[in-house]
């Protein structure tokens, strides 16, 4: 079953380049340390006390960046139609809610306050509806609202700094196809295509817990069609495939840009770090 390429909404102002990447340090010594895959393939040789040195050492220590500060995405479905507030700042701006499956088998969702402002709320009031399934990047924050007992009940909002559309119902023939196709028994196409996506937002969110075998399959050290990454504990595979959305494509070339900047490449374990997106101001 083939997956539809899905277009991109919107992004933030300006085009991302990765000349414009910049790795996390400035300097050599906060720079990560060379992090090598770690296989389990015997053939490889050397000792198992080595391997496991290389796997378990202690993260590298970098310098704190604005720009990192509580950056996270999600992806979600919108819950209510956007409404105007007025920030104090008196910038123009609009809210919602995002539902996030927290699980694949989940039915309580996380529900997520976005708030988009200036550039971002215009554009948002005028495409964004109630069920768009939607990607999200921003900064995280929080506020307080009483529940019905009068209490204050810390919530969760997002300053949104991106937005794209990752599935548009009803305006795609093939996307109906997917969504009404295998609807007899288990997950449908369009089921499918989300928990596909909601498994790369997992990857991005943890990516030391992935094995990384693009080099692995250019060089046919494996076959062609084994994952391009696979996570180390639970054996859960991704490929990659030409009707990816874009933010997959960029979030991969940034990653692998940082990786490229400390000399370490391909086919690694993935080193526990913050994982953002660059944008231009």
């Amino acid at each position: 079953m083939e997956a539809c390429r899905l277009p991109t909404l919107f992004r933030n102002l300006g085009s991302l380049s990765l000349q414009r990447l910049r790795p996390f340090s400035a300097t050599p010594a906060a720079s990560p340390r060379l992090w090598r895959f770690v296989s389990e393939d015997k053939s490889e040789g050397g000792s198992s006390v080595y391997r496991h040195t290389l796997k378990f050492q202690r993260p590298s220590t970098i310098y704190w960046q604005g720009q990192l500060r509580n950056s996270v995405h999600f992806i979600g479905t919108v819950d209510f139609p956007l409404k105007r507030i007025k920030p104090e700042s008196g910038q123009f701006g609009v809210h919602t809610i995002l539902n996030v499956r927290t699980s694949l088998d989940s039915n309580r969702p996380l529900k997520i306050l976005l708030l988009m402002l200036d550039e971002m709320a215009e554009v948002s009031i005028k495409h964004l509806k109630p069920n768009d399934f939607i990607y999200v990047s921003g900064h995280l924050g929080s506020y307080t609202k009483a529940d019905v007992n009068g209490k204050l009940v810390t919530k969760y909002k997002v300053i949104v700094k991106e937005i794209n559309y990752v599935m548009q119902r009803g305006q795609n023939s093939t996307c109906q196809k997917l969504e009404q196709s295998d609807s007899g028994q288990g997950e449908t196409g369009f089921e499918k295509y989300k928990n596909r996506l909601h498994l790369w937002q997992v990857f991005f969110t943890n990516p030391n817990e992935w094995r990384d075998y693009r080099k692995s399959k250019r060089n046919s050290k494996v076959k062609p069609n084994y994952p391009d990454f696979k996570h180390k504990d639970t054996g859960e595979a991704l490929w990659l495939s030409t009707n990816d959305p874009p933010w997959i494509k960029r979030q991969l070339q940034l990653q692998d840009y940082r990786l490229a900047e400390g000399g370490q490449g391909e086919d690694v374990s993935y080193r526990s770090r913050v994982s953002e997106w660059v944008y231009d101001e």
